[in-house]
């Protein structure tokens, strides 16, 4: 089924509700607080945490919430069996309009648990607009709420009576150390992981034998969270102006940032420069980056040298690895 994503301010965008990115209109799975304001928020406010990548829901905190009660009696009262929303409303305790709006926010969220009919699908609202269409998050909200109002719910029956919850782990987590970087020669090597993040990629090098691993980001703040180690240093810098001596690194990793430079050419020399026996490269054509193409990903990993290995994910992320 369709859904919708939060794009920016009361701007929403209609996705396809299967996990994927946003390049393709697809509902993205990420765990990561550093880069994902929402979920900070619900992990501040202690509605949920992170555990060893894995988004863990603290239940009872949730459910302490008005909202988080008013959810909880309004699936309770949710049959397998087409249900109106008047009725599910006299069952929870609560008014229509308010019980609504507790149905809307199920389906937008979580559409898998149900759908809402009345003469015609939450579904087919979405689809007018079309995948990939932009609309007023309001004017969205309005049509769904008061479909909901007039309609009927129709659960998934295995969510309902006799589902078990389970624990889903983000792709973002399962995949946050690509297979390709064990291609790259780490011995006794010193990293520069550019636009580095938390600075997982960079850190792991180490298990590779990598001697010392500089991590470079714009982001202070994510700097600060990662820490220092004996053979970890945090550098707050701009990949456009590398405060690192020409020839003063040996490998490069330049992983997902490609896209989201303003000159991204000019990095692209910045490395050349650094670096002296390999670069890990990788562009990742999300929705809020510049579109990269796999011929441009091939010329700009060439500008460095022989590509070793190469990986290509569909249109969404390539990588390879540069031998200088």
């Amino acid at each position: 089924m369709l859904t919708v994503n939060f794009w920016v301010e009361d701007i929403v965008a209609v996705v396809r509700a299967k996990v994927g990115n946003l390049r393709r209109y697809e509902v993205p799975c990420a765990v990561d607080v550093r880069r994902m304001p929402p979920l900070r928020r619900y992990v501040d406010m202690g509605l949920a945490e992170i555990r060893n990548g894995v988004l863990v829901v603290r239940r009872d905190a949730v459910t302490a919430t008005p909202l988080g009660r008013a959810m909880v009696k309004t699936v309770s009262c949710l049959s397998t069996r087409p249900t109106s929303v008047k009725k599910v409303a006299e069952c929870a305790g609560m008014d229509v309009a308010k019980t609504a709006f507790v149905v809307s926010l199920l389906r937008v969220l979580y559409p898998a648990t149900l759908e809402i009919f009345g003469g015609y699908s939450a579904d087919s609202v979405f689809a007018q607009y079309g995948v990939g269409a932009k609309l007023p998050a309001r004017e969205m909200w309005d049509e769904i709420t008061k479909l909901a109002e007039r309609g009927i719910v129709v659960p998934n029956p295995a969510l309902i009576r006799g589902g078990r919850p389970t624990v889903v782990r983000s792709r973002a987590a399962k995949y946050s150390i690509p297979p390709i970087l064990a291609a790259v020669d780490y011995r006794d090597a010193v990293v520069l992981d550019v636009g580095s993040g938390f600075g997982t990629k960079g850190a792991a090098t180490i298990r590779w034998g990598a001697r010392h691993v500089i991590l470079l980001d714009i982001d202070e703040t994510i700097l600060r969270a990662r820490g220092n180690g004996l053979l970890i240093d945090r550098v707050v810098g701009d990949a456009h102006m590398l405060p690192i001596r020409s020839r003063g690194v040996d490998v490069a990793i330049f992983w997902n940032v490609y896209n989201f430079l303003h000159r991204p050419e000019e990095a692209v020399a910045e490395i050349k420069r650094v670096a002296k026996r390999a670069v890990a490269f990788s562009v990742y054509n999300a929705l809020s980056g510049r579109y990269v193409d796999y011929r441009q990903f091939l010329d700009t990993a060439s500008k460095w040298g022989r590509v070793k290995a190469v990986r290509r994910l569909g249109d969404s992320q390539y990588q390879a690895v540069v031998e200088l």
